[in-house]
């Protein structure tokens, strides 16, 4: 085998690869090479592998089809490596390895109804009992390894894998319980089945389930069940959890875990809805109602399952959270939690726990009045929480942040043995696996990511729950000056290295604190970067980012030898200086210098791979008007048709490089969907090409979105052509019309009815009745207006007023509409909301209110109106104009 040597033994590995060769007749060196480079453990995925393929009717052909997609062989072998259980399922069913070789299998989303759908046909084919029981295991098989697949891949997000294996759970319990109740029903000659509910509790309940979890269940039956019926229905609730948890040949479903029900281990396991509703009323510990947040009824009739959501939010959500709860439910924690190693990611300090009893108790604080909070997820919890305020932006994404990876590494340590474990193996081979299936490259870098984490949910849990003790050192000084801010400040600081030095100089320095307040709560989503990063933070503190006029140079200047992660990290340092900036002190057009920092960016990249095609802006980018939270729309032209082949190639290269970037830290997204044929199309167009394109197929919507153009980097040829096909055909009442369709259909499609008022850019009034009234009156008097000279928007609409298409007092409401708008786009997007919508909670409003200098909420609301109206009117006037 070529290539450096990647088995712990590689003599074996020779002769396993030997063998393989000789058993599928397929040259292996080079694939054996490229797809165990990097695999966690490189001499079991051999050993399955050639497990496996010996369990198949045509080892040939199988590998045969492995070799000649690589991306798809990869995984298979990271699988192989990552997962014995797993891979024991393929060798046991070598026809399920379809779902990996099949690439439309990676994405495809996995839903409770589609495994009940799947799993009752399978059932009815069943010959006995026994035989129902391994149809069972066999349907957690099937679908769990796509599961796997997708969370190795990374195709999923780590909380859909969560929902899926939950969703996984809820379908095969739902099953379990008609395939035993038939049974039983049969056995005992019992006609009617009784309403009976079967509750997930923890993560079953939270739909947050792990690949090793027990499932936590509460047995619940009707009331006014007659004695010989309780013992009925107790019997076949033993022969349920009999058939989830009991071992077969495909192992077992799951492993039952009942002591979260009413009175624990010495209640009876089921128990009528009546006496649970008064064993919650009468005798249930805080910590159990705590418990009760995240429960969920899986099986059960709508009358069952209404009375159990009843019960929960009765006793979940009330008016208020008393001292003496808090403090027994903080107790129990400890209790759990003692004797927990360092290692222990779940229990230890700054783990999963924290994260999810912190979540837990917020909600049950403010839950009573914000119904939006009675959710059982951590993670859509701490969302609402940062949506209503009571989680800074910067703190929300830490604790997500943080949970989502301690949540991966718990299942990566889980996914080896199928084992219910939360603790890092010590054995350091071990962990160095853990790290590659982690996605990193040793534990030194993993682990130093893993204590950082931790580290700062530690903080952050500590902080927001009041449980540091009182202090008259600086950082108790610099938490009790922000007030509502103090956690967040405390998140940032403790970071970094020497943070005792920066308290001190906080305290010491009331312009420092005064600049690190007005990012918390103007630019709380710049904190991250703040945060990862000592030099930002000083230049922010000490007042030296004030200073900084241009930060373009130092991209300019990148040697086109630079590492790609410090091109990136030169580009985002650029990034949050100009909106740093600007947020201390607005007085510069931050959209602009954010498409100057991108142009620059742009022609590094073009400098380092000797690119040789053109460069167009069209869009926000190219009207000079990026925001942060904008694609950049792009369009590449290359003069000669014979450099197309060259070019295209360039261009992959280009946009590979560019996602490096991205991968890196470096905020950028690019489209080129506006290019002809869009994501079909060819990457680069020749002039010819586009000239062609405008003549034979050419859409309108087109045309317009080439109006927007200006060139980043090339010839001036390419910009004249793209020109061209913007405002080569007149525009006719016809086409105007198609054009006003089609944006009326936009802001009806992508607007909801609630939003028309509130959405800065599509909705009624927005910065896109602007742009298409100047550039309609562009297309329609391309020559009277001067279209194409600038992409820069006051400077068209000057134009407009000078060929008298505009008079100066509608140029005067546009330009001030504009200006308005573009600014308070950015300061949702700072402020943490990811759409561009005024906010409809009130403390979110008013603190955007405040960021923009005005007193309040309201204050914000009517300033928005009284522009956008005379907007509206004007675009809806001008319309009609062009149409007579």
């Amino acid at each position: 085998m070529a290539g450096e040597p990647v088995f712990r033994n590689p003599e074996a590995a020779i002769r396993a690869c030997e063998r393989l060769e000789q058993l599928t007749g397929i040259e292996l060196s080079e694939f054996i090479e490229a797809a165990f480079h990097g695999n966690a453990a490189p001499d079991l995925a051999l050993t399955n592998l050639e497990r496996w393929l010996r369990a198949t009717a045509n080892p040939h052909l199988h590998m045969e089809q492995i070799v000649s997609l690589p991306p798809t062989g990869r995984l298979l072998v990271s699988l192989f490596g990552a997962s014995q259980p797993v891979a024991d399922t393929l060798i046991q069913n070598p026809e399920l390895a379809s779902l990996v070789l099949d690439s439309s299998e990676l994405g495809r989303p996995i839903k409770r109804e589609t495994i009940l759908s799947e799993g009752k046909r399978l059932l009815a084919a069943s010959t006995s009992y026994l035989h129902s029981l391994d149809r069972l295991r066999f349907i957690r098989q099937r679908w769990n390894l796509p599961i796997v697949m997708n969370d190795l891949a990374g195709t999923w997000d780590q909380e859909l894998v969560w929902h899926a294996l939950s969703d996984l759970a809820e379908a095969l319990i739902e099953l379990t319980s008609d395939v035993v109740w038939n049974e039983f029903a049969m056995q005992k000659g019992i006609t009617r089945r009784p309403e009976f509910m079967v509750v997930g509790f923890g993560k079953l309940g939270g739909s947050e389930l792990n690949y090793s979890s027990d499932v936590d269940l509460v047995y619940v039956v009707e009331d006014g069940t007659d004695e010989r019926t309780d013992r009925d229905v107790t019997r076949f609730f033993e022969a349920f959890g009999r058939a989830l948890s009991d071992r077969m040949g495909r192992g077992s479903l799951y492993r039952v875990d009942l002591r979260l029900r009413p009175y624990g281990g010495t209640g009876p396991i089921s128990q009528s809805m009546r006496a649970i509703e008064a064993y919650y009323r009468l005798y249930a510990e805080p910590w159990e109602v705590q418990a009760l947040l995240r429960s969920k009824p899986i099986v059960g009739s709508e009358n069952l399952t209404a009375r159990w959501e009843s019960l929960r939010v009765a006793h979940c959500f009330r008016a208020k959270l008393s001292e003496i709860s808090f403090e027994q439910m903080l107790s129990m924690k400890a209790r759990i939690e003692k004797g927990a190693t360092d290692g222990d990611i779940k229990r230890g300090e700054g783990g999963i726990r924290d994260v999810e009893f912190l979540t837990q108790i917020l909600q049950m604080l403010h839950g009573h009045d914000r119904p939006e909070l009675q959710v059982r997820t951590t993670c859509d919890a701490i969302r609402v929480l940062e949506s209503f305020g009571y989680l800074e932006h910067s703190v929300a994404g830490a604790l997500i942040d943080g949970y989502r990876f301690l949540r991966k590494l718990e299942h990566r340590t889980q996914l080896v043995r199928d084992q219910q474990t939360h603790t890092i193996p010590s054995n350091e081979q071990a962990r160095e696996g853990l790290a590659l299936l982690m996605g990193g490259t040793n534990w030194a870098e993993v682990g130093g990511t893993l204590e950082a984490h931790r580290r700062t949910i530690q903080i952050l849990y500590r902080s927001i729950l009041s449980l540091e003790p009182p202090s008259s050192g600086a950082r108790s000084q610099v938490q009790q000056n922000l007030g509502s801010l103090g956690s967040a400040a405390l998140h940032w600081i403790d970071g970094l290295p020497e943070s005792a030095a920066f308290y001190q100089g906080l305290v010491e320095n009331p312009d420092s604190l005064d600049r690190l307040e007005r990012i918390l709560n103007d630019a709380p989503r710049l904190v991250t970067y703040f945060k990862s990063s000592v030099s930002l933070t000083e230049l922010l503190l000490s007042g030296e980012l004030l200073e900084l006029e241009s930060v373009c140079d130092r991209i300019l200047t990148l040697s086109i030898d630079a590492e790609a992660q410090h091109v990136a990290e030169v580009y985002l340092h650029g990034f949050v200086v100009t909106l740093g900036r600007w947020v201390l002190l607005p007085s510069f057009d931050v959209g602009k210098r954010l498409a100057e920092l991108l142009d620059a960016l742009l022609k590094h990249c073009s400098a380092r791979l000797g690119i040789e095609f053109d460069i167009l802006a069209l869009g926000s980018y190219g009207c000079w008007e990026l925001s942060p939270s904008s694609d950049a729309d792009l369009l590449l032209l290359i003069g000669e048709r014979e450099s197309q082949p060259v070019a295209e190639t360039q261009a992959q290269h280009y946009l590979a490089f560019l996602g490096q970037l991205k991968r890196g830290g470096a905020p950028v997204e690019f489209d080129l969907r506006l290019r002809p044929e869009g994501g079909k199309g060819l990457l680069v167009r020749t002039y010819d090409g586009l000239r062609a394109y405008d003549l034979d197929g050419m859409q309108m919507w087109e045309r317009f979105a080439l109006g927007h153009v200006r060139l980043v980097q090339g010839n001036q040829t390419a910009l004249d052509v793209v020109q061209h096909c913007a405002y080569g055909l007149p525009l006719t009442p016809e086409r105007l019309l198609e054009l006003a369709k089609m944006k009326r259909r936009v802001e009806t499609e992508r607007v909801k009815p609630q939003h028309v008022h509130r959405q800065i850019k599509l909705g009624s009034g927005g910065l896109n009745d602007i742009e298409w009234l100047v550039h309609l009156h562009e297309m329609r008097y391309p020559t009277a207006s001067h279209a194409g000279k600038s992409t820069e928007m006051n400077e068209r609409i000057r134009r407009l007023v000078e060929a008298r298409l505009l008079n100066a007092v509608e140029a005067a409401i546009l330009i001030e509409a504009r200006k308005f708008l573009l600014e308070l786009r950015i300061r949702i997007y700072l402020i943490g909301i990811d759409e561009d919508l005024l906010p409809e909670n009130p403390d979110k409003l008013h603190r955007l209110a405040r960021s923009c200098g005005l007193p309040d909420g309201n204050s914000l609301l009517a300033r928005h109106q009284s522009l956008v109206d005379p907007v509206r009117r004007l675009y809806m006037e001008g319309l009609e104009r062009l149409k007579s």
